[in-house]
C-alpha cells in the first residue's frame, strides 16, 4: 500500500518571522517522514493569493491530507482561501500549545481557534490536534493521514452491484445518488445473468485445479465434492473477470433466491477467496455494508467480513455473528481450522466454514438516514473461541459495553441487520473518518 501523502503548510502571520517557528516545523516534518508518511512541504502562504497558489501545488501533488501547522496567529483570509481551494481534500489543523509561553502574542491557539471557526462556517469539515511534535502525536497524525487516504480512495472507488436486493430486504437498499454526493463512490449495476454467463465461459480446468488446492489446504471436506467446488470456483473466476472488465474495487451479489433455488449454487466460496485477495464483498446486495467493509479493510490492511447477528449468548455476555460460509480463510487463523461443506440448510453449493480466531475486533455499520443524516455505528469487541461444531462462518464476540447494551442500541437506533467485523481496534480512525466525511459517529455505549 502506498505511503499516505501529506501536504504540509506552515501557518504564521505575515508580519512575523520567528526562529522558533523553523525549529518546530522541521521537527514535525522529519518526524512525519519517520512515522511512514510522504510529506510534500509547501511554501508558507503570506497572502490569500499565495494560499491559492499553494493549494494548487498540493492538488497537483495529489496529497491525501492537507495539514495546516499553526505556529502563530494567522491572517484568517489566508486560511479561508486555502480551505476553499482544497474543498475536496481532507484537512487537519495542528497547532502548537504556545510558541513562547512568556510572550503570549502571536499565539498559535488563537490561530487555530479563529481559523477553525471560520472554516466550519465555510462548510469544510476537518480534524484537529494541539501539541508539540512528540512520537505519540506524530503517530496520531500518521494514522489520520491513513484515514484521509482511505477517504480519497473511497471517493474514487467503483462498487459492483450484481442483481437487485434480495426479496423483503428493505434495510439493504440505499440512495446511491446521495452516497455518491457525500462520499464520491460510484456504483456499477450488473445483472445476475452477467455473472452466470461469465461462469459458464470460465475454464473448468483452472477451476478444478483451484478446487483441488483448497481441498488439500482445508482441515476437512464434508458433504461436498470436486464438482460443487469446481462450480463455485467457476463463479470465482467469473467475478474476477467482471472486476477487471469494469474496474471494480468491491462488489455485492444477489445470492438468493435464484442461485440457491434455481441453480443450486452459493456465492460463499467466491466471496471468501476474493476477500482473501483484498477485494471486499457483502452478501445480499447491501451497499452500505459494502462501503463499511471497504473502509475497514483499507484501514486494517486485512479482510473484513459482513455478518448477521444470529444469537444473544447472555451467559457469556456475547453475541453470535454468522453467515453461511463466506469469510476469508485468514480470519480462521489457519486454513486447517476450516471445513468445506455444502450449505447448512439447503445442502447446495459450497461454503467455507469455521469459527473466527480470538482477538480484539471492531464492529461497524454505515447506517441509512431515518430522521437524521448518515451515521456510522461503531463498537469495540473481543472475539472469543467459537465451538467447532457450530455451522457457518461464525464469530462469538463480547462487544463493549455489553452484549445486551449492544443489541438494545441496534434496535433503538434502527441499525440495519448486517454488521461488519475486522480485527483490531479502529475506533479512533473511524471517528476521524466521520469528521472528514461529515458522517455522525454513533459509538456503542456512548
Amino acid at each position: 500500500m502506498p505511503l499516505p501523502r501529506i501536504g504540509f503548510v506552515t501557518c504564521v502571520h505575515p508580519f512575523y518571522d520567528l526562529p522558533a517557528v523553523t525549529a518546530h516545523r522541521d521537527l514535525a516534518i522529519a518526524g512525519l517522514r519517520e512515522a511512514g508518511c510522504e510529506v510534500v512541504v509547501a511554501q508558507t502562504p503570506r497572502s490569500p493569493l499565495d494560499a491559492v497558489t499553494t493549494a494548487g501545488l498540493l492538488k497537483q501533488s495529489d496529497v491525501d491530507l492537507a495539514l495546516l501547522f499553526f505556529c502563530t496567529w494567522v491572517a484568517e483570509d489566508i486560511t479561508l482561501e486555502f480551505a476553499r481551494e482544497l474543498a475536496g481534500t481532507p484537512l487537519l489543523l495542528w497547532a502548537l500549545p504556545y510558541l513562547d509561553r512568556d510572550v503570549p502574542m502571536p499565539s498559535p491557539i488563537s490561530g487555530i481557534t479563529a481559523s477553525g471557526s471560520n472554516i466550519l462556517r465555510l462548510g469544510k469539515p476537518f480534524s484537529h490536534l494541539v501539541g508539540v511534535a512528540t512520537p505519540g502525536r506524530l503517530d496520531q497524525v500518521a494514522r489520520t493521514a491513513k484515514v484521509a487516504a482511505t477517504v480519497r480512495k473511497l471517493s474514487r472507488a467503483r462498487f459492483g452491484i450484481v442483481g437487485r436486493p434480495c426479496p423483503g430486504m428493505l434495510d439493504v437498499s440505499a440512495d446511491e445518488a446521495d452516497l455518491q454526493s457525500r462520499l464520491g463512490v460510484t456504483t456499477i449495476h450488473l445483472e445476475l445473468g452477467d455473472l452466470l454467463d461469465a461462469a459458464r465461459q470460465a475454464s473448468t480446468e483452472e477451476a478444478s485445479r483451484l478446487a483441488r488446492g483448497l481441498m488439500a489446504d482445508a482441515g476437512s471436506v464434508e458433504g461436498v465434492g470436486t464438482r460443487e467446488l469446481t462450480e463455485s470456483f467457476c463463479l470465482y473466476l467469473a467475478m474476477k473477470q467482471l472486476l477487471e472488465r469494469h474496474e471494480l474495487d468491491a462488489y455485492c451479489v444477489r445470492c438468493w433466491p435464484e442461485l440457491r433455488d434455481q441453480h443450486r449454487m452459493t456465492a460463499c466460496l467466491m466471496h471468501s477467496q476474493l476477500s482473501e485477495a483484498g477485494i471486499p464483498s457483502t452478501c445480499e446486495v447491501d451497499l452500505p455494508a459494502l462501503i463499511t467493509a471497504y473502509v475497514l479493510s483499507q484501514l486494517a490492511g486485512a479482510p473484513a467480513c459482513s455478518f448477521d447477528v444470529t444469537g444473544y449468548l447472555q451467559a457469556e455476555d456475547a453475541i453470535q455473528l454468522a453467515h453461511c460460509g463466506s469469510a476469508a480463510l485468514s480470519l480462521a487463523g489457519s486454513p486447517a481450522r476450516a471445513a468445506l461443506r455444502s450449505h447448512m440448510r439447503t445442502r447446495t453449493g459450497a461454503t467455507v466454514e469455521f469459527g473466527l480466531r480470538p482477538g480484539v475486533v471492531t464492529l461497524a455499520k454505515l447506517t441509512r438516514p431515518l430522521d437524521r443524516g448518515w451515521r456510522l455505528f461503531v463498537a469495540r469487541g473481543e472475539a472469543l473461541e467459537t465451538e467447532p461444531q457450530i455451522r457457518g462462518s461464525v464469530a462469538t464476540v463480547r462487544p463493549d459495553p455489553s452484549a445486551g447494551a449492544f443489541l438494545d442500541q441496534m434496535l433503538t437506533e434502527g441499525i440495519e441487520h448486517h454488521i461488519v467485523l475486522v480485527y483490531g481496534d479502529w475506533r479512533h480512525e473511524l471517528a476521524q473518518f466521520c469528521r472528514f466525511t461529515g458522517m455522525e459517529l454513533l459509538e456503542a455505549g456512548v
